[in-house]
């Protein structure tokens, strides 16, 4: 293999844009459209000049746009922008409260059981900033830390939104790219899942005993009347047309395969469909879509294009090819893994994205792997949970920490790595071993 001066500096720019979004230098879509200029610079400009600087131009970087996860993330974001509107997630929450008497133990379970079910049909971020603020509330009327329940409740976002094509990003670059049908992702996913819900339930009870075990018994009035206050169905109109349109577009991703609706379209369906029926401000609505999120994806895609145009893809692939040797087994480890680790300290949605052109390779170097997807499942797992082993590892667990900082709550790198990296090992080793078993 030649290395062209192109692939060094690309390898630096791509390098500079990892330490840039993990350390937070930053922020996360500043660094990417940084890396994605900086590479157009060199390309348009220094390749003026050295033919050996051209890496990618505008027009082939647009091609390696997953323009599919673009619109379906746009499209659910818009649903949820309308849909968060109706406090249905509060008043669900209370009702656990009240279903379970205050009862810390049994709440704490009710909380995670929701927010994995919430994230496996919504952007976990979404579902973080609807449920953490109640959550701190909740632990505070029953007299706990809320890092006793806002932490496993981060822990059961990533792994909730690996359940479904719509998720967590991994999930949904990769099940895209695989093109997995809605209710063929769900049925694959469901098994590691669900034991590793378990799995996390049971690490919850257990890190936590001393906390539960002390909270108190009798609770503030002031405080249930402020929870109870806040926990309001806001517009039932708006939550009776939503429930509708979110039933129908549930429906769609369950039978779009049949026919040949890629997700996105699916999604913007629901969304469309709402807007006319709701009739919202656009403007505000518009407001509400997380566009700085969607920049991202744009540029870690350009990114990423790059990287690959330079051939450090192909270079990644040797080096993973030799350490796997001919073991399809050795393989799906080293990704497991690897990507539990590296999405740990990383965003997860850039290393997915730089992460899958490397798995096509490999699938097509390793004959075991021929028509095999396990390569991919490993990524997809790996990512979604690996990110729960910090802090930075995903956006949900840094919203989480963002608003339990803003409720005079800090919570630390150790302190957070304490829970997340029992986690992490414990549902990877699951992942390892589902795999190994079922392909």
């Amino acid at each position: 293999m030649n290395y062209d001066p192109s692939f060094f500096i690309t390898l630096g720019i791509f390098l500079l844009v990892l330490l840039a979004i993990g350390f937070r230098w930053v922020h996360e879509t500043a660094a990417v459209l940084s890396g994605a200029v900086a590479i157009w610079l060199v390309h348009y400009v220094g390749g003026t000049f050295f033919p050996s600087l051209h890496i990618i131009g505008f027009d082939e970087a647009m091609a390696f746009v997953d323009w599919n996860v673009i619109f379906l993330v746009l499209g659910m974001m818009i649903f949820m922008a309308m849909f968060s509107e109706t406090g249905f997630l509060h008043w669900l929450a209370y009702r656990a409260f009240r279903l379970t008497r205050g009862n810390a133990w049994l709440l704490g379970l009710a909380l995670i059981l929701l927010t994995g079910v919430t994230s496996s049909f919504l952007n976990n971020v979404t579902a973080m900033l609807l449920l953490i603020p109640l959550t701190i509330q909740i632990a505070e009327t029953v007299g706990l830390d809320p890092l006793a329940y806002v932490i496993p409740e981060v822990l059961a976002a990533n792994i909730g939104g690996a359940a479904t094509l719509i998720g967590d990003p991994p999930s949904t670059i990769v099940g895209l790219h695989l093109g997995l049908g809605f209710l063929e992702y769900a049925i694959q996913a469901a098994p590691v899942v669900v034991i590793s819900m378990l799995l996390l339930l049971g690490a919850s009870a257990w890190l936590y005993r001393r906390e539960i075990a002390g909270a108190r018994k009798r609770y503030s009035a002031a405080l249930i009347r402020q929870l109870e206050s806040g926990a309001q169905i806001m517009d039932p109109s708006l939550l009776r047309k939503a429930g509708i349109v979110g039933v129908v577009t549930l429906f769609l991703f369950f039978v779009a395969e049949f026919f040949g609706l890629p997700a996105s379209v699916v999604a913007l369906t629901g969304a469309t469909w709402l807007i006319i029926w709701v009739r919202p401000d656009m403007y505000r609505m518009l407001r509400e879509v997380d566009w700085t999120t969607l920049v991202f994806f744009i540029g870690i895609f350009v990114l990423v294009g790059g990287v690959k145009q330079a051939g450090i893809i192909h270079w990644v692939v040797q080096i993973v090819d030799r350490l796997a040797g001919s073991s399809l087994d050795r393989a799906m480890v080293f990704t497991v893994w690897l990507s539990g680790l590296v999405s740990g300290v990383i965003d997860n949605i850039p290393f997915t994205v730089a992460a899958l052109p490397v798995v096509d390779l490999l699938n097509q170097a390793l004959p075991a792997a021929q028509g095999n997807p396990v390569l991919y499942w490993a990524l997809i797992f790996g990512a979604d949970f690996g990110g729960n082993l910090t802090y930075v590892g995903g956006a949900a667990n840094i919203v989480a920490v963002g608003l339990l900082s803003q409720a005079g709550y800090r919570v630390s790198f150790g302190r957070f790595m304490r829970d997340g990296a029992l986690v992490v090992v414990t549902t990877l080793l699951v992942v390892t071993l589902w795999l190994w078993i079922r392909y």
